[in-house]
């Protein structure tokens, strides 16, 4: 299983690296292979300061978000265990097609911490809406922005689809959040057929829970709803600023506002990328975005070291974290004691 799981790790890094430097190909050529592309240009302190910042803002940031959420849902939950909860969601969404991995994921992280499993699926559900949110109201006001200084020049085809997503993500974060009986409805269907039937009582359980998790949800005080939007902005707009830094210390003079403004749209529009983390798309959408900015070589050596801090690093932690949060909840010890557990009946037995 852990020779399996490096094996897919290796295969998705080698596949995002090598559709991220094609994407820079596009943008930078040939300058992409050559050393002196990557020599900086301005390593001040207050650049460093600022792209060390972001880079710890843009990690540290979640795991305060999965705290709120918790404590708001009644469930224990320590910073470490929160970070570890993240760290494997989010590997879990690069090594899968699409990022499709990502909720089971963190669904299962969160319940190995012993959470009830209703609660853990509503939890995820309820960063997603968070996530859904922001990008409802930032793409529109970055579009705004854009539209009216001229700074960059986007595609209409882009712009009409960023505008169409913020809507969806609008109306999805408003249909997760308030509406809890279709996926209550889908989890009782699930029980029905006859193959099913022996996980009636649970699947029932969780369908419980979920609503549960949503009404506490709805409930969430305002004070603490403030909160968990600012900390959802500042975890985005962090891995934006850190792209900002690096633009500076490459010598690129791109408008903190601009940046901010281009990464909210194509990080929205990335999602119906099928590639990890929109590798390939990310790269390129962007460095040709900015090409008016600088030569096509710094934007290139800055967009890859912000690839690589701000998304392939995951590929290095991410299988440590799974690790460390399967130790923690007992490993293979604790399946074995309850296998010998007395009185515990065989899957097998009547």
């Amino acid at each position: 299983m852990l020779r399996n799981l490096l094996v897919r790790t290796g295969v998705f890094l080698a596949l995002s690296l090598g559709l991220g430097i094609s994407g820079l190909y596009l943008v930078a050529g040939a300058e992409v292979f050559r050393a002196e592309t990557y020599r900086v240009k301005d390593l001040s302190a207050g650049i460093l300061f600022v792209c060390l910042a972001a880079f710890l803002m843009e990690w540290l940031m979640p795991p305060v978000r999965l705290l709120l959420l918790c404590k708001n849902q009644r469930v224990g939950m320590t910073y470490r265990a929160a970070l570890l909860v993240h760290l494997v969601s989010v590997f879990g969404a690069v090594v899968t097609p699409g990022n499709a991995g990502q909720a089971p994921a963190a669904v299962a992280a969160i319940k190995s911490t012993g959470a009830p499993l209703g609660k853990s699926l509503g939890v995820v559900l309820q960063v997603f809406i968070l996530d859904l949110f922001f990008f409802a109201w930032a793409v529109p006001l970055s579009l705004l922005f854009l539209i009216s200084t001229r700074a960059v020049a986007l595609p209409g085809s882009v712009e009409a689809a960023a505008l169409l997503m913020s809507v969806l993500a609008l109306a999805g974060a408003v249909a997760l959040g308030r509406y809890p009986r279709p996926l209550m409805a889908a989890l009782h269907a699930l029980a029905k057929p006859p193959p099913l039937r022996r996980f009636e009582a649970r699947l029932r359980r969780v369908a419980r829970d979920y609503g549960r998790s949503v009404w506490l949800y709805r409930s969430t005080p305002l004070a603490r709803r403030l909160a968990l939007n600012t900390v959802t902005a500042v975890h985005w707009l962090a891995a934006f600023v850190l792209l900002w830094g690096l633009l500076e210390v490459y010598g690129v003079d791109v408008g903190l506002g601009v940046t901010l403004a281009l990464l909210n749209i194509l990080t929205l529009v990335s999602q119906a990328v099928p590639t990890p983390g929109g590798a390939g798309f990310v790269e390129a959408a962007v460095g040709l975005s900015l090409g008016t900015y600088a030569t096509g070589g710094s934007v290139a050596a800055a967009l890859l070291i912000w690839r690589l801090l701000a998304f392939n690093v995951i590929f290095l932690i991410g299988p440590a974290a799974g690790w460390l949060l399967y130790l923690r909840a007992g490993g293979p010890g604790r399946r074995a004691a309850e296998r010998k557990r007395p009185g515990r009946r065989s899957a097998a037995g009547p």
